[in-house]
């Protein structure tokens, strides 16, 4: 059942589709990052401005490259210590759709905590647009009962994995400006990311 399930929500994203995923944190709505309608969409249905990025979630580190370029060293000692995990990582983008980048040069990457999630990310082969599962300025979504009938309605799928471990969101750590700037606070601490910043600038 559970592999008809995974099955499923790859063809949605492959044909264009808007699922409703669960991650390591709250629900997320995924689609194609390279589909400019999926995208358009994504936005439409969250009603998410569109001076607002959505990041990319990943199966492996090595998709990371290509949707983004110029990594630095330090990027990879981050990803060893915390993925998979809450921390995106803001890089410069490569090959990326302008309206995913809001028209800049960056994207935020990360490879979340979620067997399920990384399971339709490797069948899927490659990386997901994802943003919280809920309308703009609503709570985001632990479950799919929280998902709600107005959002369920508008997307193509929900797969079910039951609770997530809500609602702290991933730390958004951007790494494209020198020194790196925390852009939003959540399950990893700035101390903690400051720590390892200290500790890499050392070697």
């Amino acid at each position: 059942m559970e592999s008809d399930m995974h099955l499923e929500a790859v063809q949605h994203l492959k044909s264009g589709g808007i699922i409703a995923i669960p991650t390591d944190t709250v629900y997320g709505l995924a689609a194609d990052p390279f589909n400019a309608d999926a995208v358009q969409r994504l936005y439409t249905i969250k009603g998410r401005p569109d001076g607002k990025p959505i990041p990319l979630v990943l199966s492996s580190v090595t998709d990371v490259h290509s949707v983004s370029q110029n990594l630095p060293g330090f990027f990879f000692h981050l990803t060893d210590r915390f993925w998979p995990g809450g921390l995106t990582i803001v890089v410069e983008a490569k090959n990326l759709l302008p309206v995913l980048t809001a028209n800049g040069d960056t994207v935020g990457v990360r490879i979340p905590n979620n067997p399920l999630l990384l399971q339709i990310l490797r069948t899927f082969g490659g990386p997901a647009a994802i943003t919280s599962a809920n309308l703009s300025g609503e709570p985001p979504a632990t479950s799919p009962e929280e998902i709600g009938e107005e959002l369920a309605s508008r997307i193509d799928m929900i797969v079910d994995g039951g609770k997530t471990p809500g609602p702290i969101p991933s730390t958004v750590y951007d790494i494209s400006v020198s020194p790196p700037l925390v852009r939003r606070h959540g399950v990893i601490s700035e101390e903690t990311l400051s720590k390892e910043l200290a500790c890499y600038n050392k070697h």
